[in-house]
């Protein structure tokens, strides 16, 4: 059976020969490029199988325009891959609010961020960015 990161990595090749037929889906991977480029340098790389693993295990790859999704069992988490940038978010699917919700590494609400005397800190739009974004890890970096 094949990893998060073959499902992934195998998605990219198929939307990037798709879009060369299909310029909308080429504009979407080619902004996902420039994020990555202007916004990524900060961004903390994770290996893609441990974060599937973590919050959508089993899952499946879905195609929607420039994304890959991987979703939990019950559809309350999607891990968002990004084809062009090569990055990827952990989205909370519970919260129904105007923008999505990120979430951090462990799982925790994106927004705020823990001191180590336990006090708990709000993010600025840009922080919450860079603190939920995540570079996937090449194969061989894994």
């Amino acid at each position: 059976m094949s990893d998060a990161k073959e499902r992934y990595s195998d998605g990219v090749y198929t939307r990037k020969i798709e879009a060369l037929a299909d310029q909308d889906l080429m504009d979407k991977i080619a902004s996902g490029i420039h994020r990555a480029s202007k916004y990524g340098k900060n961004w903390e790389s994770v290996n893609i199988n441990n974060v599937v693993d973590k919050f959508a295990q089993g899952a499946e790859p879905e195609f929607v325009d420039g994304k890959i999704y991987f979703y939990n069992s019950s559809r309350t988490i999607a891990i968002v891959t990004d084809v062009g940038g090569g990055y990827l978010r952990i989205q909370d699917l519970t919260v129904n609010q105007k923008r999505p919700l990120y979430l951090n590494l462990d799982g925790s609400n994106g927004h705020n961020y823990r001191e180590s005397n336990g006090k708990i800190h709000g993010r600025n739009n840009s922080e919450y960015n860079e603190a939920t974004h995540f570079r996937i890890k090449k194969r061989e970096e894994m």
